[in-house]
Parts: structure tokens; sequence; C-alpha cells
């Protein structure tokens, strides 16, 4: 039984969670100069069947390259057989987590919290402070989302895999529409998934059309209306947009500071509610723009 940590609902905000093939060393030292919130290093697509046991070292040492960086690896689901072998390669002192896919039951993540817990163990790291990130990516998943992220107080949040959910659907299309219509039930119910849970607000799937800049910032956007706190990212490009889509504009700034500052003057008069900016503005209305005022300090 892993020791107790405790979740990181307060931790450094997610904007930004780029992935790279581990095998690729080079765009592994890049994070250090790109900087994304974090770095996925990823064992299980974008390496092949006969390179996944050669890349665990790359993987290991690709770690410590990230410099600064919050770090991650996607490990392979237990499915295939090579998590553990997974975990015991690239557990250290360095490593921030593990990204664990196609999760869609609380089993696969107790099997991953023992590994890791062994794993620590093995490299005298300290016990349960290697954290995981779930990957949910299916309709079973979805179903079963808020057990699931209360498996395991390892966990941070949960990760949408927009493109694995379409295909579990029979979902039409090689990518979602524009707007991504026909995934708004399954997103929404992660983000509701996540606070039930008590874990972190969960990031959003991949935007595959990464030179398509301004259909990205509105999907960025659409996601932080939805609850997300960020996306998983799929090219550098996409960083710093990432943060502007995750960022209150200028305007939404502006009008929460007026609706507070009318707020607090109501307040002082006894009254416990006021019109400003056109609306009426209450407690929970109060409570909202100090929090979107408390994000403006990361852009």
């Amino acid at each position: 039984m892993s020791i107790e940590v405790s979740r990181r609902t307060d931790s450094a905000r997610l904007r930004s969670l780029l992935f790279c093939p581990a095998t690729n060393a080079r765009a592994a030292q890049k994070m250090a100069e790109l900087r994304p919130d974090a770095a996925a290093l990823d064992l299980e697509d974008a390496v092949t069947d006969e390179n996944k046991s050669d890349a665990r070292e790359l993987a290991r040492s690709g770690v410590a390259a990230t410099g600064p960086v919050r770090t991650y690896v996607r490990v392979n689901n237990p499915s295939t057989g090579r998590t553990w072998e997974d975990i015991l390669a690239v557990v250290q002192p360095a490593l921030d987590g593990i990204v664990l896919p196609k999760v869609d039951d609380v089993d696969t993540v107790r099997a991953a919290d023992a590994w890791l817990e062994a794993a620590e163990r093995h490299h005298g790291v300290p016990v349960g402070s290697t954290r995981m990130l779930i990957l949910i990516e299916s309709a079973g998943g979805i179903v079963r989302a808020t057990d699931i992220l209360q498996a395991s107080p390892r966990v941070e949040t949960a990760v949408f895999g927009a493109h694995d959910y379409m295909l579990d659907l029979g979902i039409q299309g090689l990518d979602h529409s524009d707007g991504a219509e026909e995934l708004l039930y399954a997103r929404s119910a992660l983000v509701v998934a996540a606070r039930a849970a008590g874990v972190a607000k969960p990031l959003d799937g991949p935007f595959l059309a990464f030179r398509e800049d301004q259909k990205f910032l509105d999907m960025c956007k659409q996601a932080r209306m939805m609850g997300f706190q960020g996306k998983m990212l799929i090219h550098p490009r996409q960083v710093e947009l990432t943060h502007t889509g995750f960022a209150p504009s200028d305007a939404e700034l502006k009008m929460a500071r007026n609706m507070l500052a009318d707020f607090t003057k109501s307040e002082a008069k006894g009254a416990a509610a006021t019109v400003s900016e056109g609306r009426l503005v209450d407690y929970p209305i109060a409570d909202r723009a100090r929090r979107i005022l408390l994000e403006s300090s990361d852009r």
C-alpha cells in the first residue's frame, strides 16, 4: 500500500502538456527552451513496437534533459504487458509522474500505483512522490471517471483522449468538427467527474491541425469555458497559443475588476447584491470575479 500523498488540487497550473517521442532526444532537450507547463515523453503511440524496449532508456535520460520543466512519461497500458518495465525504467527523482493511457477501470490505476511504489523503493525515490495523469479515452472510462480518479492519491487529474474516444464510439470523420459538438458530452462529463473526485481540473485532448492557429485558439477558449485547465499538445507552436487561450481576456479582467469593486462597495453598505456592468452581482458572481483575477497572475 502506497504512503498517502495529498492531491494536487492547488498545484501549479497545467495549461500546456507538450508530448514528444521518448526516442527524440533533441525534442526533450528543447523543452527547456519552449517552456510548456509540462512535458510528456511518450513510450506509447509515438514509439513502434520494435523500438519500445530501447526507448525506455532514452526516456530515462530524456527526463533529465528537460531541465526545469515539469516532466511526465506516458507509459504503455497494462494490457500490453509493458507497463511494469516502463515504470521501472523511468522512475527517478527528476520524474514528476507518468501519463497512464487508455484507462477505463479502477484496477488499471491500482496496478500502476503498486508498480510505482515498487519502482520508487527500488530506485530510492520517496514513496508516493511519482504522480499520475489519467488518460480517459473510451466510453467506459467516461462512465467510470469519478471512481477512476479516486483510485489512487497519486492521481493529479485526467486528460481527455479525444481521438481514441471517437474510435471507441465509432464517431465518423478523421477529426472532430470545428466546434467539437460530438465531444461535448464526454468533455463535460470529465470536468464534472474531476470535480467530484476532488482532483484538479482536467486537460482537454489534442488538436491535430497544428498549423490552424485560430481554430486551435478557439478550441482552447472553449475548453477553458467548459472547465478544463489546459490541453494536451502535439506541436511546439501550440504552447504560447495555449497559454493565451486559457488566460482571461483584457475585457474579462476589466469586467471582473469593476464587478468586484461595485460589489465591495455594496457589501460595505450592508447589501449582498448589486448591479454592475449591467448584471446582477451577488456572492457567487463576486467569487467568480476573484477567481478570474487570480488567473491573470499566470499571464
